[in-house]
């Protein structure tokens, strides 16, 4: 416990204490700062128009742009014909379109579209291409239609609350660039072909004949990014990497196709053959990362900043190890190597140590220093002290109207 007296004449008696009681903090887990942990670097809300803002370092985020925009803070408008996805992200995020709910699915639908695959192996691997569908709940089973990719066949299934049906194609001709699918239900009979392949068919098990009605439809990914929350059956762990257009469907067999429109909200798409990472130029070794539609630099060691061109301080918590001086103290980096500034009340190289102080000690620069509460100073003021100088200059006392140049 620290005291300091100051006695006024006609001024109430002013004490400053250091409470073991208020000495308390929270560990913060990793991207997380301050004293409930509360701050990350998306406090400050550096993204646009609705971006998805992911604290990607303390101080750093990275922004996942909304359909539409673009960049690396989402602040740039995007046309797109034939959508581009990317797939899940580095922070578990997929790529997706969602569309408005399409009436009248339950007994009959049909969809026909296009799609282009990334030049990269996982892009066969197990990825989601089109859902529609919610988990069943008490006595209602799951109700969905997906249609996705595994181990490079395309999978159509769907469960009308009984059961669920698989068709599967035959593997990918890896020399075809474009790939048209036609897949669709009529009750519990449902038919997927795939390029020049034979039509394939399967059923549904149980007695039930119709889908119930969704919500949205979601093309080359799903707004939730943990598989769980989708119906047992419809679950793909990553999302579409490729390109997907010319989506059409029909809710009755004697009608027309109908184009799919605009979708209602999505997060990083592109268009197809467009990266943003071509305005975007990471220095001093930075990786630009193309996610769709957003974008940001993977900076190597010693580097941060969205375009990598600041240098990580020994201080800085992305430092490598990082500091270790202790929480409220204040790393200062020197030219070889840091020195931990503690606040009052605590002692050591890395100020680790609780101390109490009876006679305040100041080094004479001007990081040591303590200060008080406000007080009443405006008429008279008498200030009783006792001091042991170690040099012939140096401020004992100061206070002031304003802490700034207009003191």
């Amino acid at each position: 416990m620290v005291h300091f007296h100051l006695w006024p004449n006609d001024v109430s008696l002013y004490v400053y204490t250091f409470s073991d009681a208020e000495d308390w903090f929270c560990e913060c887990p990793p991207l997380y700062t301050g004293r409930l942990c509360q701050f990350n670097a998306c406090e400050r809300n550096p993204c646009g128009h609705g971006a998805t803002c992911i604290p990607k370092s303390p101080l750093e985020a990275v922004c996942l742009c909304p359909y539409g925009r673009q960049g690396l803070l989402c602040d740039e408008p995007i046309t797109i014909t034939r959508a581009r996805f990317s797939g899940s992200d580095e922070f578990g995020y997929t790529s997706f379109a969602a569309f408005s709910s399409i009436p009248s699915l339950s007994f009959f639908y049909e969809f026909k579209l296009r799609f282009t695959l990334a030049n990269n192996s996982s892009a066969v691997k197990n990825n989601l291409m089109l859902f529609a569908g919610h988990k069943g709940q008490g006595n209602d089973g799951d109700d969905f239609l997906v249609l996705g990719l595994r181990n490079g066949r395309v999978v159509h299934k769907f469960n009308l609350g009984s059961g669920v049906a698989v068709i599967v194609s035959d593997p990918l001709n890896p020399r075809v660039n474009i790939h048209t699918v036609t897949f669709g239900r009529s009750k519990q009979t449902g038919w997927l072909k795939v390029d020049g392949q034979r039509n394939r068919t399967g059923s549904s098990p149980g007695p039930l004949l119709g889908l119930k009605v969704f919500n949205q439809l979601f093309v080359g990914g799903y707004n939730e990014y943990t598989p769980e929350l989708l119906p047992l059956g419809s679950r793909f762990p990553h999302g579409f990497q490729g390109c997907i257009f010319d989506v059409q469907f029909r809710t009755r067999r004697d009608s027309k196709f109908q184009v799919l429109g605009h979708p209602a909200f999505g997060r990083s798409v592109g268009q197809c053959g467009v990266t943003p990472c071509v305005h975007v130029h990471c220095q001093n070794g930075g990786t630009c990362v193309d996610s769709g539609s957003s974008v940001y630099c993977q900076c190597p060691f010693g580097w941060k900043g969205a375009l990598c061109s600041e240098t990580v301080s020994v201080c800085d918590v992305e430092h490598s190890p990082p500091p270790l001086c202790a929480h409220r103290s204040t790393c200062i980096p020197l030219p070889n190597g840091y020195t931990c500034q503690c606040p009052l009340g605590t002692a050591g190289l890395y100020c680790e140590n609780a101390v109490i102080i009876s006679d305040p000690f100041f080094s004479g620069n001007q990081s040591s220093w303590m200060s008080f509460p406000p007080m009443s100073t405006r008429h008279r003021t008498v200030l009783q002290l006792q001091f042991q100088p170690l040099s012939p200059d140096g401020i004992l006392v100061y206070t002031a109207q304003h802490l700034s140049a207009r003191a």
